[in-house]
């Protein structure tokens, strides 16, 4: 698939093709956020009504930190002030994050792993 458009173009076609249930994983908080937001794609009957929680995507980092609704929030309020920081001190270039490890690696499978267990335990 290829989108050509503005730099958030891509951001909104993820959300917008992702359903209840799906996992998207992004180290970007607003596309955390867009996907947290989004209730379901229409009626589905699972023979109950679905919480909330059971309505949207999932959403995790590739540290795998989960994004829930209880976290959000904090996480795009830090990078607010993150990037105001930034503009203020006029620096255009920060350092980047760390080189991943295995470790790193790990941690992402072991918690990616056990979202889906959560997911598909859900859509039973």
């Amino acid at each position: 698939m290829q989108i050509f458009a503005d730099a958030d173009a891509v951001d909104y076609k993820l959300i917008s093709i992702c359903h209840r249930g799906d996992i998207v994983v992004s180290q970007d908080y607003g596309v955390a956020a867009m996907a947290l937001g989004k209730g379901s794609q229409g009626p589905v009957d699972l023979g109950f009504e679905p919480t909330e929680a059971e309505r949207r995507p999932y959403a995790i980092h590739q540290s795998g930190k989960w994004y829930t609704n209880e976290n959000i929030d904090q996480m795009l309020m830090e990078r607010h002030l993150n990037k105001k920081v930034r503009r203020a001190s006029g620096k255009k270039h920060l350092k980047g994050p760390r080189k991943r490890t295995s470790e790193d690696d790990e941690h992402f499978r072991a918690s990616f792993e056990k979202m889906i267990y959560m997911a598909m335990d859900k859509e039973k």
